[in-house]
C-alpha cells in the first residue's frame, strides 16, 4: 500500500505598501488628471457634451460684445419711417375777423353748347363753396386786409370743375392784394368736384360777395399826436371817385384802411376840416375820405 506524500503548504507573500502620505498622493493625482480629461479638456475643444438652451442671435451678439443696443439709433430709425408732423397754419392776426360771405348769385347759365339760358335754377354751390370762401387761415395777402372781395365762379358740369375764377366791380382791393387773395381761392377750389352738386344746365356764373375785414388801427400812444377836432354830422353821401381811398384819420398820409368803389353809398358822422368820416361797409366800420371823394 503506497503512501501518500504530504503536499507542503502554499505561502502567499504580500508587498507591503510605502507610507500613507504616499498612497494620498498618488490619489489627488489621478482625481487631477480626471477632472482635466472630462471637465476642462472638452471646453478647450470646442466640444459641447450636452446640449444648451437657443438663444436668440441679436441677444447673443450683445452678449458677446458686451455693448448695449443703442436707443437713438433704433429711435431715428423709427422716425425716419413715420410721416411729417402736419404744420398749423399761421392764424389770421390778432383782432381780424374770419371774411363774411354773402349769398350767391347765380348771374348766367348756360347749355352745353355754351347758348345762354334766360332762366336759372338756384345751384346749391354753396355746399362746396362758403366754408372754403370764408376760410382765409393760409392766405398771408388777406390778414391785414379790409375791404370787399366780389368773386365769380364759372362751373362746368361737362367737366364737373370749377373752369374760371373771375371778379366783379363791387371788388374794393387795390390790384396788388386783389391778386394775392383770388389766387388763394384758386389754389383751394382748385381740386373742388361738383358731382354731387344738383343741377338742370351745364354751365353757370356764380357770384359771391366777400367783405374782409383786418385788426382795427391801434389807438395812438399817449402823447403821439394831437387829437382831432371833429364836428358830429349826419346824412348819406355817394362815392364819386373811382376809387375812393378810406384813411384811418383825416390826414392824407393817413393809413388807408379800405377802398370804396364809384357809386357806393355812404353814411357820414363827422367832418374835420376837408375831411369826411364815413360808414363804408354793413358792419358800420369808419374812416375818413377826402371831401370831394364823395362830391362834398
Amino acid at each position: 500500500m503506497a503512501t501518500s506524500r504530504r503536499q507542503p503548504a502554499l505561502k502567499v507573500d504580500v508587498p507591503r505598501t510605502g507610507p500613507g502620505s504616499l498612497r494620498l498622493g498618488r490619489v489627488g493625482l489621478i482625481a487631477a488628471v480626471g477632472f482635466v480629461a472630462g471637465v476642462v479638456w472638452p471646453r478647450l475643444a470646442g466640444i459641447r457634451l450636452v446640449p444648451e438652451l437657443p438663444v436668440p442671435a441679436a441677444a447673443s451678439a450683445q452678449d458677446l460684445s458686451g455693448a448695449p443696443e443703442e436707443p437713438a439709433a433704433a429711435s431715428a430709425l423709427a422716425s425716419a419711417n413715420l410721416p411729417p408732423k402736419p404744420t398749423r397754419p399761421e392764424p389770421l392776426s390778432p383782432g381780424a375777423q374770419p371774411p363774411v360771405v354773402g349769398e350767391a348769385q347765380v348771374t348766367s347759365c348756360r347749355d352745353a353748347a355754351g347758348g345762354k339760358i334766360a332762366k336759372c335754377d338756384a345751384v346749391d354751390f354753396d355746399r362746396v363753396a362758403r366754408e372754403r370762401l370764408s376760410n382765409l387761415d393760409e392766405c398771408p395777402a388777406a390778414r391785414k386786409v379790409s375791404g370787399v372781395v366780389s368773386i365769380g365762379f364759372e362751373l362746368d358740369f361737362t367737366t364737373e370743375r370749377v373752369s374760371r375764377i373771375t371778379t366783379g366791380k363791387a371788388t374794393s382791393l387795390d390790384e396788388e392784394t386783389l391778386t394775392a387773395v383770388v389766387e388763394c381761392y384758386r389754389q383751394s377750389f382748385a381740386n373742388v368736384s361738383l358731382v354731387a352738386i344738383p343741377h338742370e344746365h351745364q354751365r353757370y356764373t356764380v357770384f359771391y360777395r366777400v367783405e374782409l375785414a383786418a385788426a382795427p388801427p391801434e389807438p395812438a400812444a399817449a402823447g403821439s399826436a394831437a387829437p382831432v377836432a371833429v364836428t358830429p354830422a349826419s346824412g348819406t353821401a355817394t362815392v364819386s371817385w373811382e376809387t375812393a381811398l378810406v384813411h384811418a384819420t383825416p390826414e392824407k398820409d393817413g393809413k388807408v384802411v379800405a377802398r370804396v368803389l364809384s357809386g357806393t353809398r355812404v353814411g357820414v358822422t363827422g367832418k374835420s376840416g376837408d375831411w369826411y368820416r364815413v360808414k363804408y361797409d354793413s358792419r358800420g366800420r369808419e374812416g375818413w375820405v377826402f371831401r370831394t371823394a364823395i362830391g362834398m
